[in-house]
């Protein structure tokens, strides 16, 4: 291997160091309180800019170099991931999205009281997740996990760099390939399902297993001649893509060890079983596409992950599945209503995040081009491409199952990125162990610097709604000082971060989905009163909810400060608290009642 001055590794070096000191600075140089309709990529200064252009920058030339430095490819994507995905945590230091503190608190009930609550709430039939931060706040004694949420978003991209790295190497020709479709994952990963949240510690389960299945199981699960099925199927396989191994695989451990890595990747599927509903059912079709195509000689693992989410489901989440069939089988066939359906029902709302949503459509449309291109190039290269293909293509088959609250095609879309990003590589890298060169280097810059500013937008693009004040977590700390255990606590906008504690101690309703409905009745007294009849209530306006109701459309402009200053002045309405963050009224019960 050819060696690359030590001088020209120390300044790349020194650049990803220079770039995140600029981001970090840039990044604390923004305002939060001004964060308007367009999301962060307004406030941004032009020192931060520049940090991303020199962490790009930074990245290709290191890809470039004669001498393959890991540490330094390694260094340079963690910061572009720092600067990228640590926007939230350096500008806020806050959890974002309303879910992370949900999570909190559903964590802290189940390590408070030792129990589940299965009738309570849908996330206590699949607690994995949530046991294992209560192992965490027990094992360090920290009994405030917010912190933690604040950062996860940082932290989880951390821990899939490895998983990521050893997929992408499985799927790609050389090193220097894995590494840049890993950089590609990182800069069009817009979907934010990184928070503190189950699918993303299954998301982390799921990228893992494909790993280790890849770099253990590789190979056809049958004899390729044993009849004329397994001979047509081996040779069509052969003619698309030669990488794909015609023996037993590629690496063939004793038998011992095959039963050893096999329970690890079985506790891995049961792991993620237990935590989230989707992403079990997501490696089904994923597995199946690689047994036919030679790269996993388990007959036994597709059959287990299909079983084991659906014994789950009827089975251990019973009380969900009794009570949600129609919610569950009611759309199943119906791929228009569970796509373009769910598309529709995103395309509203106020002109900045109609902006945005375009923006995501258009940012998912380039990649999936970008990446037939390359399985086309892939395949008269004759160089790997087919697993990638499948593994992207794969995921896209749950369609016809159900919408998942509208939010299918975004999940599908991150089960597929990281195959797809391998895809995306492969015109602009060569087969060889070498760099890309230094035209493919440019264009490959190109590329990133266009991908990281677009996901400027689509990921941060709703940060006036998915993103809270100190303000308003003071106020919704006022709310829990002053309702007592078993009050009803009402929020106008369905976008507050609360029930991060006593989740089980209090009758949380919503007014009003963030979603436009068509058939929504407008906020009124009538209907706050109606559900304080009996024992009174309190209900909370924050500064986030009427972010969220301008973003999506869910009420006319000036609607919710108009029930405020309605209804607050009624007869039975007393405010409680208020600061830069909202609102908090009590609503007493009996004189409002009939």
């Amino acid at each position: 291997m050819e060696s690359s001055p030590l001088w020209q590794i120390g300044a790349l070096a020194g650049i990803a160091a220079l770039a995140l000191v600029l981001g970090i600075w840039g990044l604390r140089e923004v305002d939060p309180a001004q964060t308007g309709g367009a999301g962060l990529i307004a406030l941004l200064p032009p020192v931060y800019f520049v940090a991303l252009a020199l962490s790009l920058t930074g990245f290709v030339a290191s890809l470039n170099l004669r001498q393959y430095v890991p540490a330094l490819l390694a260094g340079q994507v963690l910061v572009t991931v720092l600067i990228l995905h640590g926007a939230d945590p350096i500008i806020h230091g806050l959890p974002r999205l309303e879910a992370s503190y949900r999570h909190l608190g559903i964590a802290d009930s189940i390590a408070q009281s030792g129990q589940l609550n299965p009738n309570l709430d849908a996330y206590f039939n699949w607690p994995g997740f949530f046991d294992l931060l209560g192992m965490l706040s027990g094992a360090t004694g920290a009994k405030d996990l917010m912190t933690i949420a604040t950062w996860a978003p940082v932290g989880i991209n951390l821990l899939l760099l490895a998983p990521l790295l050893a997929l992408a190497t499985r799927l790609t020709a050389n090193r220097r390939q894995a590494w840049a479709g890993v950089w590609i994952f990182y800069l069009t990963s817009w979907v934010g399902q990184d928070y503190l949240a189950p699918q993303a510690y299954a998301f982390i389960l799921l990228v893992t297993l494909f790993a280790c299945l890849l770099s253990t199981f590789s190979g056809w699960a049958w004899p390729t001649g044993g009849n004329r099925f397994t001979m047509a199927l081996a040779r069509t396989v052969d003619k698309l893509d030669k990488s794909v191994p015609q023996g037993q695989g590629l690496v063939q451990p004793s038998q011992r060890d095959s039963a050893i890595l096999m329970g690890i990747c079985a506790l891995i599927l049961l792991a993620m079983t237990a935590s989230h509903q989707l992403t079990p059912f997501a490696a089904v079709p994923v597995l199946v596409a690689f047994m036919l195509i030679g790269r996993l000689r388990s007959r036994f693992l597709p059959l287990l992950a299909l079983v084991l989410p659906v014994f789950w489901l009827v089975f251990v989440a019973s009380a969900y599945f009794q009570g949600h069939q129609d919610q569950l089988f009611g759309s199943f066939g119906d791929i228009g209503a569970n796509t373009l359906g769910a598309l529709n029902d995103r395309i509203s709302g106020s002109g900045p995040h109609l902006a945005v949503v375009y923006t995501r459509i258009a940012e998912v449309g380039v990649i999936w081009i970008l990446a037939i291109i390359g399985a086309v190039m892939g395949h008269r290269r004759a160089t790997p491409w087919l697993a990638a293909a499948v593994g992207a293509l794969a995921p896209l088959l749950l369609v016809s199952v159900q919408p998942y609250g509208g939010e299918l095609l975004l999940r599908l879309f991150l089960f597929s990125l990281p195959f797809a990003a391998c895809l995306v590589v492969l015109p602009l890298m060569w087969d060889r162990p070498a760099g890309p060169g230094l035209v493919r280097g440019v264009v490959l810059l190109v590329l990133g610097a266009a991908l990281a500013t677009t996901t400027l937008v689509t990921r941060y693009g709703n940060d006036s709604m998915e993103t809270f004040s100190r303000a308003e977590i003071a106020l919704v700390d006022r709310l829990y000082a002053t309702a007592p255990p078993g009050s009803v606590l009402i929020e106008a906008i369905r976008n507050t971060p609360w029930k991060y504690q006593d989740y089980a101690s209090y009758d949380y309703r919503a007014l009003a989905a963030v979603e436009p409905r068509p058939d929504a009745a407008p906020l009124s007294c009538d209907t706050a009163n109606q559900i304080a009849r009996r024992a009174g209530a309190y209900l909370i306006v924050t500064v986030s909810q009427q972010h969220a109701a301008e973003l999506r459309g869910t009420t006319r402009a000036g609607d919710l400060q108009h029930f405020i200053d309605t209804c607050g002045t009624g007869p039975g309405w007393q405010k409680v608290s208020e600061n830069a963050g909202g609102v908090i009224f009590h609503i007493e019960g009996a004189k409002n009642g009939n």
